[in-house]
This record gives C-alpha cells, structure tokens and sequence, in this order.
C-alpha cells in the first residue's frame, strides 16, 4: 500500500527556486570569470542541487513487514512494523524546536537528523512542516509528510492495532554543553590565512594568474589585489557561520561531541580555501605549482566523508542517552 508525500510546501518551494537559481548562477559566474578555481566550486554547487532532490523523499508505502521511506536514489529507510510503538501527529513541527543537526532545510524538502529539546533526534522524511506524522520505533522517532495522514493513520489503527498517541514522552535533556574553545580551531586557521595574505601579498607581480584549467595551466589572470580577495573573504564568511552554528546550536544537542564534530568539518573547508589561496601564490612567485590540489583535495574530502560518518553515528547513538 502507498502514501504519496504531500507537495512540497511555500517555504520549501521558495528555498528550492531560490537556492539552485543563485548556486546555478554562481557556477556560471565562477567558469565565465575564471574564477581561482572555478570549475571546482561550480561542480560542487551543481551537485548539491541534484544531490538534494534526488534524496528528497520519493515515497512511503508498506511492504513485506515494513514502512518503507524511498528516495529517488540512495539507501531505502525500512521501519519493521513490529518494533512500531505508536504513531505521533502534530500540526506543526515548528513547535518542537528543530534544530538541522545533520540533513536538509528546505531544499526540496526537510529530510535528515534533526535534534529537538524534548525529543531528542528525529530522522526527518518531510516534504512539508505542517500535519505530519511522527512514528515512534524502538529504535528511535521518524518524521514522514504523507499528502493525506488520516489515511495512513486509519491504515495503522485498523491493521496493525498501533496506538495512536497524541505526544510522545518528554525526555529531560542531558545538559552536556560545548565548550566554547573548540572556536580556537577555525579562530586560528583564519588568523594564519591572514597573516599569511598579508605576508606574501608585497611579494606577488601587479598582474597574477587566478584561474587554471584541469592540467594546472593558467587560463585566467587579474589584478593581484584580487589575492586578498579570495583569500581572505571566504575565510571571513565561513569564520561568521562557525561562530553562528556553535552558539546556535550548543544548547539543543545533549552531546557535545556533536558540536565539536560539526566545528572540525567547517574547519577543514577553511584549510581547502587557505590552501587554494596560498596555491596561487606559489604558481605567481615559482612558475609552478606547490602539489597539485588533487593531492589536498581529496585527502582532506575522504577525512570530511569519514567525519560526517561519525558524526552520524554520534547523532544516532544519542538517543540512548534518552
């Protein structure tokens, strides 16, 4: 039997169009310009619009003993109906204070883990914020937006026996608050970029290559104030969404490691974008480059992709401390 997930909602649509209109457009920029590595960051922003849609939810539908949740590509979420506890409906998700631990915001739909004060995580599958469904597992809450939920919520009540319940246990929250140092990382990768830029900015010609083509040949070139622009400027929007995330974000996880993990992930693109800058550098001063930036970017991609995996695993095992 399926459940086909409700449209997606104004806010959703609104950040959808938005969100792959600038990034789309800003890839065009990036390649058109010659851009320090340009090609590298328009891949990157064209796939996290397609990444994002096809891992939005596809749909819900029962079979073999299990709620399924499909996606348009990746792994299918199983939910054996045996372990199923209750069903949960709420008109509003808003009232549970989320916070996006680890998933999507908007951008076509609010799916991944989402942390709340009384409930702690929520493996959200929603393409709306308003009369969804939370079904309460033994191994944990999960979110779905079904375009009609009284009918899954029939099908639930007359064919399982589920109890259906009109709000789940309130959990006191685990006060294990992040420590405000870990801020020294991106603090100081920042303040050495700096120094750094400023150090070697006298020493660069009036004119410098910004952009090179897969082979590390130049194919773009500007004015060498143009090197504290792109490295310096980056690095202050990033250091601002550090310092945000952390003070946002370190009352409502009960697991401070879960912080610390997201604070060390924005600090490694910090250490790309560095290196980037000083690359341009040493091509300008040495008629070469200091390694090619495969050689940085992909260890430092695999260490991200193993953090985010751990940071997942922390996020899963937290709420055992329910």
């Amino acid at each position: 039997m399926e459940f086909r997930p409700a449209r997606l909602d104004t806010l959703s649509m609104i950040i959808s169009i938005i969100t792959s209109v600038l990034l789309i457009g800003l890839s065009f920029f990036f390649i058109l310009n010659r851009i320090p590595y340009g090609s590298v960051f328009a891949l990157l922003m064209i796939s996290i619009v397609l990444i994002s849609y096809l891992l939005s939810p596809k749909n819900y539908y029962i079979q073999g003993g299990y709620f399924v949740i499909e996606k348009f590509i990746g792994k299918k979420i199983s939910i054996p109906m045996n372990e199923i506890e209750g069903i949960f409906e709420i008109e509003d998700f808003y009232k549970l204070k989320p916070i996006r631990s680890m998933g999507n915001g908007g951008l076509f739909g609010y799916y991944g883990v989402y942390t709340t004060k009384d409930y702690g995580n929520i493996n959200c599958q929603l393409t709306r914020l308003k009369k969804i469904l939370i079904i309460k597992s033994k191994k944990g809450y999960y979110a779905v937006s079904p375009e009609k939920p009284e009918r899954l919520l029939e099908w639930f009540e007359s064919t399982t026996g589920t109890t259906l319940i009109k709000e789940v246990s309130k959990v006191e929250p685990i006060k294990m608050k992040a420590s405000p140092l870990i801020l020294l990382i991106p603090d100081t990768i920042f303040a050495l970029t700096l120094i750094m830029a400023i150090l070697l900015y006298p020493q660069l010609p009036d004119k410098i290559a910004t952009h090179f083509d897969a082979n590390g040949n130049p194919d773009g070139w500007g004015n060498k104030v143009s090197f504290l622009y792109f490295g310096i400027i980056p690095q202050v929007i990033i250091m601002i969404i550090c310092v945000i995330s952390f003070f946002a974000m370190r009352d409502k996880y009960r697991n401070a490691m879960s912080v610390y993990l997201l604070i060390i992930m924005i600090s490694l693109i910090q250490i790309i974008v560095a290196y980037a800058s000083f690359d341009i550098y040493w091509f300008n001063t040495h008629d070469s480059h200091f390694l090619p930036l495969g050689y940085v970017l992909i260890p430092l991609t695999a260490l991200l992709l193993l953090l985010l995996l751990i940071y997942k695993k922390v996020l899963t095992e937290d709420k055992k401390l329910l």
